[in-house]
């Protein structure tokens, strides 16, 4: 994945970034996450009518139900799609197999991914960060125990428990926090696509602002590196904030 160097423009910068404590000793004192707000479709229509005053609103919206139907009937043909010259999206497999054998391929997962084109990174080479905001009430994950093992480690194991101790851990009541395996590269980092993230909310059975007790879900690949996230809205157990804050455990790998 190629990435694309930003500055700190102050007052003239047109991004955000929120820096989050580590309060692992990997290297990395702070983490950053960019800010962002969603526009949906009919915020993307307004703009083009501010633009475009002739523009007929019916006559947008009904364009772009035939394209979303076309796309979702050529994805669900196993065919990629260009999206307006901005990237393709397409099917990709997760996970590994153990030996040459076809009738191991059960064990691997299909995911939906995009690929940036160069025109969509061209078009983000001069978003710089005018704001930043270092974040000391984010939870923090200072212990993980396996469970099943029954020792702090960082090797887990499927289908049991994980143990979360530290502070600020409980998770939020809104539908957008929760708590996720997110897939972790060489260099230990995740992507911001949350859709690709393991959802692991349903299967925690202890939520307190000191300890998380879950399952790993069976559907974690052995031998894949993850790092735990805690996506929470409280600030101390109680309290609520407007937005969630994000924290990382260490990366874990699954037996």
């Amino acid at each position: 994945m190629e990435e694309i160097r930003t500055s700190f423009n102050g007052k003239d910068g047109n991004g955000g970034l929120t820096l989050y404590a580590n309060p692992f000793g990997t290297g990395k004192k702070f983490y950053g996450r960019f800010e962002r707000d969603v526009l949906s479709m009919e915020n993307l229509v307004s703009r083009i009518q501010e633009k475009n005053p002739g523009a007929d609103e019916i006559i947008i919206n009904t364009g772009i139900s035939y394209i979303k139907r076309e796309i979702l009937a050529a994805l669900k043909e196993g065919k990629a799609v260009n999206l307006l010259d901005l990237g393709e999206l397409y099917i990709g497999a997760s996970g590994s197999v153990a030996d040459d054998s076809a009738r191991e391929v059960s064990e691997l997962t299909l995911t939906i991914r995009f690929s940036a084109s160069q025109v969509l990174k061209d078009s983000i080479s001069n978003v710089s960060i005018g704001n930043v905001v270092f974040s000391n009430t984010a939870p923090a994950i200072s212990k993980i125990f396996n469970w099943y093992t029954g020792e702090e480690s960082t090797t887990l194991t499927a289908g049991k428990n994980v143990i979360l101790e530290g502070k600020r851990l409980k998770l939020g009541s809104d539908e957008n926090c929760g708590l996720f395996l997110a897939p972790a590269d060489e260099k230990g980092e995740v992507p911001d696509d949350e859709t690709i993230w393991l959802n692991c909310t349903s299967l925690v059975r202890q939520n307190t602002p000191k300890k998380i007790d879950f399952y790993l879900p069976e559907t974690a690949s052995p031998g894949s590196a993850y790092r735990i996230v805690v996506k929470s809205n409280y600030v101390n157990g109680t309290t609520k904030r407007k937005e969630p804050v994000y924290t990382y455990s260490e990366v874990v790998t699954v037996a």
